[in-house]
């Protein structure tokens, strides 16, 4: 798949959305075990369990990755401008990579840079609609990376944005739940722990 073309937010969009920045744990394989029979007099052989097999498709594989890294995502979005003193921004690399990462880049730097800060942190209502594509060449123009695309409802009715002397920033009008589009893509796939949040849409305001 062609790696999904970014729809960047303007500053005012983010600031407006007050854009803070479930989850799937990845299946693991059961240890087989042995069951020894009870001693008798004319046999002590052992009955040994058979191994579970898992059935996961790479699609369905993906997609957990994916899901589990979308509040992640957002936990981590919330803490820099919750606590940008302390905040390391290396962290942003573990959630996003591509335009993902430079949008929260950008964002940290134009909140702080305006001496905002963030109480109350969002929440992931839900993660629906993955759409998976899970073709590999980074050699293409533009080139294919593993991707989920996913609808995620994000409540952010407990994001404030206060300046230094406390007063919100938030705009009256800004609906609590907003519907993001999101991508989650691994530029080194099949490493299993290399996924992350590529790219971001609010589209438009859309609501959920």
């Amino acid at each position: 798949m062609t790696r999904p073309t970014q729809h960047l937010a303007s500053i005012a969009t983010i600031a407006a959305a007050a854009l803070a920045l479930s989850a799937c744990d990845s299946a693991g394989s059961d240890t087989p075990t042995a069951t020894a029979s009870t001693p008798s007099a004319t046999s002590t052989s052992p009955t040994a369990t058979s191994t579970p097999t898992s059935t996961a498709s790479p699609e369905e594989v993906a997609i957990a990755a994916a899901e589990k890294k979308i509040p992640e995502y957002f936990a981590v979005a919330d803490r820099s401008l919750q606590d940008p003193d302390t905040f390391k921004l290396d962290d942003f690399k573990g959630v996003a990579i591509s335009s993902a990462l430079v949008d929260l880049e950008n964002r940290f730097s134009v909140f702080t840079g305006q001496m905002l800060t963030q109480t109350g942190a969002a929440k992931v209502e839900s993660i629906e609609n993955p759409r998976v594509a899970l073709q590999f060449d980074l050699e293409k123009s533009p080139p294919d990376v593993p991707t989920v695309q996913l609808d995620v409802c994000v409540d952010v009715s407990k994001i404030n944005m206060v300046n230094e002397a406390g007063e919100s920033q938030i705009p009256a009008t800004r609906a609590p739940r907003q519907l993001w589009l999101i991508g989650v893509s691994n530029y080194e796939y099949p490493s299993p722990d290399d996924w992350r949040v590529s790219f971001t849409d609010t589209q438009g305001g859309k609501t959920c």
